[in-house]
């Protein structure tokens, strides 16, 4: 009997540690800036001035209408699973500038579950295709460019022409 009873607790604590693992790893994952933290203010500000002389090279060059779109399009798809009930499927979407891997996600109209965390925005289902449904460590995580990311998708700023890649994780 106590060995049930310490198999038991053995195998909880194993997957409460995975648990924490995988929770760790989403919670590193980030868009395409590796610096640290440190740097990110600087970054942002040297990115806001690119952005900016970007914008003015582009509205010198089309008479303005280009520089001030307030939307980009970004390709999202989705990788489910092998043998899921779902497929994988592609879309590209139009969002707000300045708009997130989240807003992408939430624009192709496919089904989505999402909850807050301490970390932000937590992607639980796509199209049906839930966390844990393929084993108890699976879920959802994203690349962006095809790039590993530190941030959640809520955070994770996206650019005009950017690429989204939400992948099965089992």
């Amino acid at each position: 009997m106590y060995q049930n009873v310490e198999k038991s607790l053995t195998s909880k604590f194993l997957a409460s540690i995975l648990a924490l693992a995988f929770a760790a790893m989403l919670a590193l994952a980030g868009c395409a800036n590796e610096t640290a933290p440190a740097d990110n203010a600087a970054g942002a500000d040297n990115a806001a001035v690119e952005q900016s002389a970007d914008g003015a090279k582009a509205a010198d060059a089309e008479g303005g209408a280009a520089a001030n779109a307030a939307e980009s399009k970004v390709t999202v798809s989705v990788t489910m699973p092998e043998g899921a009930s779902a497929s994988s499927e592609s879309a590209e979407v139009s969002i707000p500038a300045e708009g997130t891997v989240y807003d992408a996600l939430m624009a192709t109209g496919w089904d989505v579950q999402a909850e807050d965390s301490d970390y932000g925005k937590y992607v639980t289902s796509i199209n049906g295709i839930a966390n844990g449904s393929e084993g108890e460590m699976s879920g959802w995580v994203f690349t962006v460019n095809n790039e590993q990311v530190m941030e959640g998708c809520d955070v994770c700023k996206l650019a005009d022409g950017d690429t989204v890649e939400w992948t099965f994780f089992v």
